[in-house]
């Protein structure tokens, strides 16, 4: 076993090349490991726990609860408030400085904050199912009553992981996230599905994973205060809430824009009223093209922080060049994985159900949207990063209209086929605009193709 660790850490670092210095190199690959032994634990166990859930409950059951999570998946990244970005783009910046009181007031104001505006929206939204029925969530107010508590949870897990990843800890900064609730959600499963003779209805679903994010909130809250104890001793607390906040507000509107520009698809699928069943079959297609993505994951989880500290240094050839070398490692590993699912789709597909492989055809097309994000790159957290977070969200705004446009000529006609589409055009306009501004702003040619012709010193 450890002769095959040290040949993949070998591996990695001839593919980096020898022009990035060994301290970066060793981050990176050191972080990676972490990382994708995590990322793969958790593709596993959310594909098994949502066949699980598709079996168990049926197509209209997992539709249902698709449906529902979709919602709180937006709602989440909104009341998130772009905290957990603007904690990865100032604590490496703070620890350098060894500004322990700065470091400990982000902390506390992020947490207390976000804890605050997570509360406020999850219950606001729930008001506003209650008294305007006509937006068409009504017949879901059952399954939000629990769902909608995973807002605040949501939000203290990923800030306090933000603060551990910030501080380097970047196994334990995903710790709550990737093991925690997953697991949990699966064993509280598989509980209900026990105790109630063997049958498990989608409420019960919304429940036992309103249940796995209390836990994975405490894990990461406790993560946090046992690792960054040595920064928090500090007796003084410096804020800087103005200059916070006007950051998080270009860091959330990047966020919510992009979830909304990756889940407005199944939020249109139900305002036109495809049926449930049809929306199961697009999720089931749309979490088995995600599975490939988890060595971009650990790409933009691991690298984030670089960036920041790289442009900070001026080292701006440096930046360039880990960018376009990790960029390229992810979309080789990617690359490999989307052409199985592709040649294997109905096979996978039917694994949620014989109905499923309805859903072929948007598969392929999620699969080529995949190699799309990929071959550009993590180019928005690498704008997030270098100050120029105005201008990503700018574009971001640029391709949510066109997703949304795409989606109200596309859905009538194609149905999941016309969601899967309009996702693709919306997301390949905006990784062109944010290649454009990356390039003329900082001067970073994103792309696995990088700069061939000049040799970065």
């Amino acid at each position: 076993m450890n002769f095959l660790q040290q040949y993949i850490r070998s591996l990695l670092h001839r593919l980096l090349g020898k022009d990035l210095d060994e301290k970066v190199r060793n981050y990176f690959i050191s972080g990676a490991y972490k990382s994708v032994f995590m990322q793969a634990c958790i593709a596993l166990l959310t594909f098994i726990t949502s066949l699980f859930i598709a079996r168990v409950t049926g197509d209209e059951g997992f539709g249902v609860y698709t449906t529902v999570f979709t919602w709180i998946a937006i709602l989440s990244v909104l009341a998130t408030f772009g905290l957990d970005d603007l904690v990865l783009k100032k604590l490496p910046v703070y620890k350098q400085q060894k500004a322990t009181s700065k470091i400990k007031g982000l902390v506390a104001w992020s947490n207390l904050f976000g804890l605050l505006l997570g509360l406020t929206i999850g219950l606001t939204f729930l008001f506003l199912i209650y008294v305007l029925p006509s937006l068409g969530l009504y017949r879901y107010v059952n399954y939000f009553q629990w769902a909608i508590w995973v807002v605040p949870l949501f939000v203290l897990m990923h800030i306090n992981q933000a603060i551990l990843r910030s501080l380097h800890h970047f196994g334990w900064g995903q710790f709550a996230e990737k093991f925690v609730q997953p697991f949990s959600f699966f064993i509280l499963l598989v509980l209900f599905y026990c105790i109630f003779d063997c049958q498990l209805t989608d409420k019960q679903a919304v429940v036992a994973r309103c249940l796995s994010f209390v836990a994975a909130a405490i894990a990461a809250l406790f993560l946090m205060l046992r690792f960054s104890r040595l920064f928090l001793t500090d007796k003084g607390i410096e804020l800087e809430q103005k200059a916070w906040f006007s950051s998080c507000r270009y860091f959330a509107l990047m966020s919510v824009l992009y979830i909304v520009n990756t889940r407005i698809d199944i939020v249109f699928l139900g305002l036109y009223q495809v049926g449930d069943a049809s929306i199961a079959h697009y999720n089931a297609a749309l979490k088995l093209s995600d599975l490939a993505l988890i060595p971009f994951v650990v790409l933009y989880t691991v690298t984030a922080p670089m960036y920041a500290q790289l442009y900070a240094n001026k080292k701006q050839q440096k930046l360039q060049s880990f960018f376009t070398k990790t960029t390229r490692l992810a979309f080789f590993v990617v690359s490999i994985i989307l052409f199985l699912l592709m040649f294997g789709g109905e096979y996978f597909l039917m694994l949620f159900g014989e109905n499923f492989k309805a859903g072929y055809t948007v598969l392929i097309i999620m699969c080529l949207a995949k190699l799309i994000h990929v071959f550009f790159g993590p180019v928005n957290y690498l704008l997030m990063m270098i100050d120029f977070e105005k201008e990503a969200a700018i574009a971001l705004c640029f391709s949510v209209l066109i997703t949304f446009l795409g989606h109200t000529i596309l859905i009538p006609t194609f149905a999941i086929e016309g969601a899967a589409i309009a996702s693709l055009i919306g997301l390949l306009s905006f990784e062109i605009v944010l290649s454009y501004i990356a390039y003329k702003k900082a001067g970073i040619i994103p792309t696995i193709i990088g700069r061939f012709s000049r040799k970065i010193k």
